[in-house]
């Protein structure tokens, strides 16, 4: 969705809750990411959005992606993006943590440092952490430095988030409708993890505890 769409958006979501009001529930959210020169932008968001999905794909708007990571400098950047964004109370959950890994070479020590940083922020902060069924297992498994793997979610990532006991979400990060027609992503995501003893956010009142962060917002 191009930034020009978003009113448009607003208006398909809050025109659908009206309508279906005494049917099913529909919340207006949207995946944001955390940019401090767009801190006007940010506030309108959390302002006006029932929940926020901390979604980091660049450094800076529209350069630094992190689908083009390689060293341990972007790494380190990358985390301090999704603890300032959860220090200022801005989202309700983490989106593809790990989506840094699609071009870095291998699983190092800055890796698993930054795992151990970010379950630190979802701990902290009561921040759940996704396990993205997107992309990352969508075009399958590539190879890497030290092996062949699907880019994210990783396990190395997940083995940390499980024993320090992180709240996770399954998320389907379906780009298109037909996508929710088969289980292969999901199934795909649910391998990666298999075995580990993952703390699932099973009925999260996403809602509920946006409210409460928007007051502490600032």
């Amino acid at each position: 969705m191009n930034i020009e769409q978003i009113p448009d958006y607003y208006q398909s979501i809050r025109s659908l809750q009206e309508k279906y009001a005494t049917q099913i529930d529909i919340h207006l959210g949207m995946e944001v990411e955390y940019y401090p020169s767009q801190w006007d932008t940010i506030r309108e968001y959390r302002k006006t959005l029932d929940y926020i999905i901390l979604g980091q794909h660049n450094l800076t708007i529209d350069k630094d992606s992190v689908y083009e990571f390689e060293n341990k400098d972007q790494v380190e950047l990358y985390v301090k993006c999704l603890e300032e964004a959860c220090q200022h109370y801005m989202c309700d959950y983490i989106a593809h943590p790990d989506v840094f890994l699609w071009k870095y070479p291998r699983i190092d020590e800055s890796v698993l440092k930054a795992a151990e940083k970010i379950a630190d922020i979802s701990r902290f902060y009561d921040i759940p952490l996704e396990l993205n069924c997107g992309t990352g297992v969508r075009l399958g498994k590539k190879e890497y430095l030290d092996g062949e793997r699907y880019a994210y979610p990783t396990r190395a990532f997940f083995e940390i988030f499980a024993k320090k006991k992180c709240p996770i979400i399954i998320g389907l990060d379906v780009h298109d409708p037909k996508q929710f027609l088969t289980d292969q992503n999901l199934d795909r995501a649910l391998s990666v993890v298999e075995g580990l003893d993952l703390n699932y956010v099973q009925d999260i009142d996403l809602v509920g505890e946006a409210k409460k962060r928007k007051l502490k917002f600032f």
